[in-house]
């Protein structure tokens, strides 16, 4: 099972990574895409049970049957077999256990559990600690996460892998009106590196909201509360983007068409904010949708962004400022969700989608700008993490560097450093409120550096691949100061209890 399950996860997914099933296996299934319970109940549930199924046979035949030598004399049974069943079940389970870690990765594995990072002890920097100053007119916000967005997605010539431009729109706001951070040079379109616990939609919407990863605290899994309604300690020690603006009287929504609870999602953003929750259960009490309406990860993004006109009307009629928080998804692996409108461009089906929400993107922008909110207000649009569609990029120069979208719109932002660097997820907390002008002393939050300020990020200093190492290592400082005790602590705490 650990086998046939690990073999499926890395090749039907895809950009996977152990710390990331370590946290998803921690979560409820609530809220999870049916099709991918199907799959895996189908595929690596039913080989295992077949591949037992055949050994437990064999087992009870060669146990329940005698079995004689040349000279008539019975084989002792008990004493042959049992040795014999024994190594087979040794070698058996310590074969399954090293090609399941072969699958997931061996350097990962040993890192999570048996390695020790020092990067939060010496780098980390409290947000809750630092006097924020807001300019006296305050910035709205609107921030877009947009599912698996990558700037791949654009043609080679301006820095993408494709042969055609799937995201001319969003290449045209990184470029020509916006302020976009690039990996790359001056007129190619770049993004930001993917680093461990900012590699799955929830943990990377923590980790651009807070400065700090989102992963599984070691131990035993289903015992910290990682996001579940009881008891309310969804990551208790970090001081998020929502509890800044909340503190500065900000109104927040986060709006989505999915399930908000799965992956904690939900219970993160009301505990670390004071959001208002507009999901998919929201859309159906409202009568948005029917009741039994269920389609991809609940309802699809051409409604989405016709639902949010109206929210986000609704917030800016109102006289404090306001965060507005969304999540697309019909670029969600595997392919993407098509509808019978979504043009048929290129011949492939996850292509199409990308490219039609490309132009659902610039067309709800373009419905901004019309509102008398806009002048006011900085757009951030970003992508949560490179595709999971397994097979989309199976065929590119291994050489490429794929990075995650960004860009800053409506910022007043002048003369800053964007191109040629190397950057994460946890640097957009700090970025963002400076794009919405508010003066950081040090420019650092969390382990973020605000990128509009010049200054190295820590991927910078310490160059992507070590980086990328030290996050999928454990840590005391994390789990003592950020998670606030380890799973070991929250057992013997409850047991004590």
């Amino acid at each position: 099972m650990i086998y046939t399950s690990s073999y499926w996860t890395m090749h039907d997914m895809g950009n996977v990574r152990f710390d990331q099933i370590i946290y998803i296996m921690s979560q409820p299934l609530r809220g999870t895409d049916p099709l991918k319970i199907r799959e895996f109940i189908v595929q690596p549930l039913l080989s295992a049970i077949s591949f037992a199924g055949f050994a437990g046979v064999l087992v009870y035949f060669l146990g329940t049957h005698q079995f004689s030598l040349r000279n008539n004399r019975p084989i002792k049974r008990r004493k042959v077999l049992s040795p014999i069943f024994l190594f087979l079940a040794v070698l058996l389970l310590s074969s399954g256990l090293t090609l399941g870690i072969r699958e997931v990765g061996y350097e990962d594995v040993k890192a999570y559990y048996f390695e020790d990072t020092e990067v939060y002890d010496d780098y980390y920097v409290d947000p809750s600690d630092k006097q924020l100053q807001f300019p006296n007119k305050k910035r709205n916000l609107v921030y877009i996460f947009l599912e698996s967005m990558e700037s791949s997605y654009a043609d080679k010539d301006i820095g993408g892998i494709e042969e055609e431009n799937l995201i001319p729109d969003l290449t045209n706001f990184a470029l020509e009106e916006g302020t976009q951070f690039s990996n790359t040079g001056q007129e190619k379109l770049g993004g930001m590196m993917q680093i461990p616990g900012a590699n799955q939609t929830a943990s990377s919407m923590v980790a651009q909201t807070s400065g700090t990863p989102l992963r599984a605290s070691n131990g035993v899994l289903d015992v910290n509360a990682y996001g579940k309604e009881d008891p309310n300690d969804f990551f208790p020690g970090v001081y998020s983007l929502g509890e800044v603006l909340d503190k500065e009287d900000y109104n927040q929504m986060l709006f989505m068409g999915s399930k908000a609870d799965y992956a904690g999602k939900k219970a993160y953003f009301e505990q670390h904010g004071n959001y208002d929750v507009r999901d998919y259960y929201w859309a159906r009490q409202e009568g948005l949708i029917p009741e039994d309406y269920y389609e991809w990860w609940g309802y699809e993004d051409d409604k989405l962004f016709d639902f949010a006109k109206d929210s986000l009307t609704e917030l800016a009629d109102q006289k404090e400022p306001f965060n507005f928080t969304m999540l697309t998804a019909d670029t969600h692996f595997e392919d993407g969700y098509a509808t019978d409108e979504t043009p048929d461009l290129f011949g492939d089906q996850y292509s199409n989608v990308i490219h039609d929400s490309d132009e659902k993107i610039k067309e709800f922008i373009d419905w901004m700008k019309t509102q008398p909110f806009y002048e006011d207000t900085t757009v951030v649009l970003v992508g949560d993490h490179l595709t999971m569609d397994s097979d989309f990029f199976e065929d590119i120069d291994p050489n490429y560097q794929r990075t995650v979208y960004n860009v800053f719109l409506n910022t007043g932002k002048n003369e800053v450093n964007n191109n040629n660097r190397l950057f994460s997820a946890l640097d957009m907390y700090p970025s963002t409120l400076s794009a919405l002008d508010v003066q950081i002393p040090g420019d650092r939050l969390g382990l973020g550096v605000d990128l509009f300020s010049g200054e190295q990020t820590l991927m910078e200093q310490m160059g992507y691949e070590a980086f990328d190492e030290e996050m999928t290592k454990r840590s005391d400082y994390y789990d003592k100061y950020l998670m606030q005790g380890s799973d070991y602590d929250i057992e013997r705490r409850n047991a004590d209890e």
